[in-house]
């Protein structure tokens, strides 16, 4: 998918752009993010003198496991961008770029279920946001572990 604008031809009134697409249309899955539904891309683009003013909503859904209990979970993303851009600096303006930048930098680094997951039992590997196991801290052979995450 490809959302460009050319900066010449935006009218006065401005413009208004629509466009669904797939995060591997847009380049931003990761092996470990896929989406679960379209990512749709909505933009408002006006020109004033010397800059271009861009707003953006992308949203959709995204797939995932939690880096501690190793669930699948999707999440919502509803992610608004403003932008202002020099026009001197360009006569097109990519927007499926900075769509691409602006929701890859906003992933966190280790995806979780909830701020508060326990994880996996690291001796008998039960979910312990499901069950209590009966390990309580136990060494597994061979490692030393710290429960106090």
């Amino acid at each position: 998918m490809r959302m460009k604008v050319v900066v010449n031809e935006i009218p006065r009134h401005g413009l208004l752009l629509e466009e669904t697409g797939t995060g591997e249309s847009l380049d931003i899955e990761r092996d470990d993010i896929n989406f679960s539904q379209p990512v749709v891309i909505k933009a408002a683009v006006s020109r004033e003198y010397d800059h271009v003013k861009i707003e953006l909503n992308v949203s959709s859904r995204i797939k995932f496991a939690c880096a501690r209990c190793l669930e699948r979970w999707t999440k919502p993303i509803d992610k608004k961008i403003e932008l202002v851009e020099p026009v001197a600096q360009q006569t097109e303006i990519d927007l499926t770029q900075i769509v691409r930048e602006e929701v890859i930098l906003d992933y966190p680094a280790r995806m979780l279920c909830r701020d508060d997951c326990k994880g996996l039992c690291p001796v008998c590997g039960t979910n312990l946001n499901k069950h209590e196991c009966g390990c309580k801290g136990m060494d597994a052979p061979g490692r030393r572990i710290n429960l106090n995450m």
